[in-house]
């Protein structure tokens, strides 16, 4: 339910890099969490964390691209545009290994 709010960029042509950034203000808070968690857990400059949180939204602006380059294990927006218009393949975030290894990767 939360998620559904972001895939209603389930479209090739809707698919935008703003996509990465659609999502219920619940669902933005369940995927910042491991984030926030992470600092209280693991010893790392403040900078460090700030810098890894600016590449996880560049890296999520890169997957919703509609760039469809497919570099194995890598999740790239061929992937994940699948993810978006079937919804029930290719789960993985940075990587397709898990989705291979639990057969719900789509090429």
């Amino acid at each position: 339910y939360l998620h559904a709010t972001h895939h209603i960029f389930n479209k090739q042509n809707t698919l935008s890099p703003f996509a990465g950034l659609a999502f219920h203000p619940i669902d933005g808070i369940l995927q910042a969490a491991p984030h926030t968690m992470s600092m209280f857990l693991v010893p790392t400059h403040f900078t460090t964390h700030m810098v890894l949180f600016f590449v996880e939204g560049l890296w999520t602006a890169n997957i919703h691209d509609c760039i469809h380059g497919k570099l194995w294990p890598v999740m790239g927006a061929g992937y994940h545009t699948v993810h978006h218009t079937t919804y029930r393949h290719n789960y993985g975030h940075y990587t397709i290994f898990m989705d291979w290894l639990f057969g719900t990767l789509q090429t």
